[in-house]
């Protein structure tokens, strides 16, 4: 099947169609596509159910942080776990990277594998364990295929409202000034 996957176009190694074949953990999607193609199946098909599986795996895995069931359109994002969420739903929806893939479609070009996006920096933010700073989100959205100047400037506009909310305390959005 390897084999077939790479004559396809979509190429997915020994390895990783017998993890995907075993179930026992969700595969990324490149490989659950590859496998898709060879057995003939429905692509489309086959997507909705491996992000409705996603976000399922997701929602099971405990967090630092409490995250809400979905996050708001980015321009309403205000609190850290809303944009941690955002976060998390632009990976799946990049048809969950690994955090290595991330790691090297961030590296610095000449550098030898230098990243801009260390693979266990951007774990422990998409698990909430530390904080995301805005090189961080920069980098980890165009990893995940955001290219438009539009979409990146949605991003950095809702770590700024986050920022200013953790500075400022969630309440100062409630109060007037009279």
């Amino acid at each position: 099947m390897a084999q077939t996957s790479k004559q396809m176009g979509h190429p997915a190694s020994v390895a990783a169609l017998c993890r995907a074949d075993k179930g026992r953990s969700l595969p990324p999607w490149k490989t659950v596509e590859a496998y898709v193609r060879c057995c003939g199946g429905s692509v489309a098909e086959a997507k909705k159910l491996w992000q409705r599986a996603a976000k399922a795996a997701v929602d099971a895995r405990g967090t630092a942080v409490p995250l809400p069931r979905s996050a708001p359109a980015l321009p309403y994002v205000l609190e850290p776990a809303e944009l941690l969420q955002a976060m998390r739903e632009l990976r799946l929806a990049a048809g969950q990277p690994t955090l290595r893939t991330l790691e090297e479609r961030a590296a610095v070009p000449g550098a030898g594998g230098v990243s801009r996006l260390p693979s266990t920096t951007i774990g422990d933010v998409l698990k909430g364990r530390r904080g995301c700073s805005e090189a961080v989100l920069l980098h980890f959205v165009r990893a995940c295929g955001v290219t438009g100047e539009h979409e990146i400037r949605q991003w950095t506009d809702a770590w700024h409202r986050v920022e200013a909310c953790k500075r400022e305390g969630a309440a100062s959005r409630y109060t007037r000034v009279s």
